[in-house]
């Protein structure tokens, strides 16, 4: 099996047992069903207590309306169950009470025993007594109840005969005197408005369900997806790949987590490629001279170059060595530049000077090509604040080129200007030009403008990446131009007090 299919097995295991997506999909999914649960359970409270108010109401209106009617008919001395028209006439109005509100609506002594009823409207006096009611005569009514009706009346829930039920009580007056009490029972069940209610709170519930789980499939998938694309573009990074990419949609944080994914992946696939390409040219820049070294030594030893051709070779040999060292130095102070590792020692000197002074060192190579040099009579004293080597290097290496490209019979043109916080210098050579489309090349690493490598066999194509970069870490600016194909110029700007900048300022 492949690394990439063994990387799409392992992303598949892993979103099948630990997604982020059913993570997310259950959580919502269950805060949802959750807060419905929550409103259901409130929902249905409030309509059972609204019925309960409703039915305890309507039970303590009638019970007191009773009492009214009742201790106008009664007296103390007939609260009993002998018989007379009154008594039928108040058991008729229990019972048509009873029916009109669903209750179950008698009257009681003080005692607690209950007389009249809506049953004893049924039946016929006997031996001047009202009929017997098998139904309320086994009631108990506990003395805790009867003492609060007594002390105003109750309404509530209670236990009567053994049955938890909505009840109120309203005393029964007479001349002063509680002479009994009106009793309204009604059972507690729930009523069918609330199971009415409940039934389309559930109905609304599933369909709202229904619409928030597809809401929250859509949105978790789309939250969830941009997450997997970066998981899968990881796994495929780790294995050399840097092709893949996250497609981005919208213009949210997710969106702006993409892009910055992607241009991450493109930093790293530009990275990778400069590694590559790194490695190339130094390989081939190492290889170069050693290969040159390895030969002439190999043609001493067994004898094809004669002993009187050594010395010849050994100066080959030796300018060899020299570039392999001047290479290697190169890549150390580039190494270091870039790691910030670099030490930086500023003072105070005269550039005009200094540009002087590195001319001298390519006297021998002007008088050579009978180069013209231009503008050093309008040089003056220029002070500025910098590490004198590292500008040394950068002024070293332009002139390096330029000496390299001018040709024959050519010029070579100094120019220094300066205002109150900066100076700037221009060396300018006849020769090559630079076309337009490389002007922005010539300071990348191993970036050579002449591709055939003859005027320049033995550079590295460092020399000016490694100007850039001490150009710009004292905050100065450096740039190539070219007005025609025959003269090719490179400019600097340096400030004149010490201003450096960290590595990771460095374009």
């Amino acid at each position: 099996m492949s690394a990439i299919q063994k990387t799409t097995a392992r992303m598949k295991e892993h979103y099948s047992h630990n997604s982020i997506f059913i993570k997310y999909f259950t959580l919502f999914a269950a805060i949802l069903l959750v807060v419905l649960t929550i409103l259901g359970s409130a929902l249905t409270i409030l309509v059972n207590a609204y019925l309960q108010n409703e039915n305890t109401r309507l039970l303590k209106e009638n019970t007191i309306h009773l009492a009214d009617s009742i201790k106008n008919n009664l007296i103390s001395q007939d609260m009993n169950n002998r018989y007379s028209i009154e008594k039928q006439l108040i058991c008729n109005s229990l019972e048509i009470t009873s029916n009109s509100i669903g209750a179950d609506v008698f009257v009681a002594d003080v005692e607690g025993n209950i007389i009249l009823c809506r049953d004893r409207a049924k039946g016929y006096p006997l031996n001047e007594k009202l009929p017997e009611c098998p139904h309320h005569d086994n009631y108990i009514i506990g003395d805790s109840i009867l003492q609060q009706v007594y002390e105003g009346g109750f309404t509530g829930t209670a236990s009567i005969n053994g049955e938890t039920s909505y009840v109120s009580a309203t005393p029964i007056y007479s001349n002063g005197e509680i002479i009994g009490s009106v009793f309204a029972i009604s059972k507690t069940h729930v009523d069918d408005l609330v199971y009415a209610v409940l039934r389309i709170f559930v109905l609304s519930a599933l369909a709202c369900l229904s619409i928030g789980f597809y809401c929250i499939w859509r949105l978790t998938k789309g939250f969830v997806k941009p997450l997997q694309q970066m998981s899968a573009a990881a796994k495929q990074f780790a294995i050399g790949d840097f092709s893949y990419r996250v497609k981005v949609k919208g213009d949210n944080e997710l969106a702006e987590l993409g892009r910055a994914f992607n241009d991450m992946a493109d930093s790293l696939d530009a990275l990778e490629s400069s590694r590559r390409n790194f490695v190339s040219n130094v390989s081939h820049e190492l290889r170069t001279p050693m290969t040159s070294i390895g030969g002439f030594i190999d043609g001493m030893l067994d004898g094809t170059i004669p002993p009187d051709k050594y010395n010849y070779y050994l100066e080959i040999v030796s300018s060899e060595v020299k570039r392999l060292t001047r290479l290697v130095v190169t890549m150390l102070n580039m190494s270091k530049i870039e790691s910030g590792s670099f030490e930086m020692k500023p003072r105070n000197y005269d550039i005009s000077d200094q540009i002087i002074h590195i001319l001298l060192t390519f006297e021998q190579k002007i008088d050579d090509k009978h180069i013209e040099i231009k503008g050093l009579e309008k040089l003056k004293p220029t002070y500025i604040v910098a590490d004198i080597d590292m500008i040394y290097q950068v002024i070293y290496n332009i002139f390096d080129n330029a000496v390299k490209f001018t040709n024959d019979g050519g010029y070579i043109e100094v120019k220094m200007t300066e205002n109150e916080k900066e100076i700037q210098v221009s060396i300018k050579n006849s020769g090559i030009g630079i076309k337009s489309e490389e002007l922005s090349k010539v300071f990348q690493r191993f970036y050579k403008v002449d591709k055939s490598r003859s005027l320049d066999a033995k550079g590295a194509g460092l020399g000016l990446y490694i100007v850039k970069m001490m150009v710009e870490m004292h905050s100065g600016k450096i740039w190539a131009q070219s007005e025609n194909e025959n003269s090719a110029e490179f400019v600097f700007t340096l400030p004149k007090t010490y201003n450096p900048i960290y590595k990771k300022e460095i374009k």
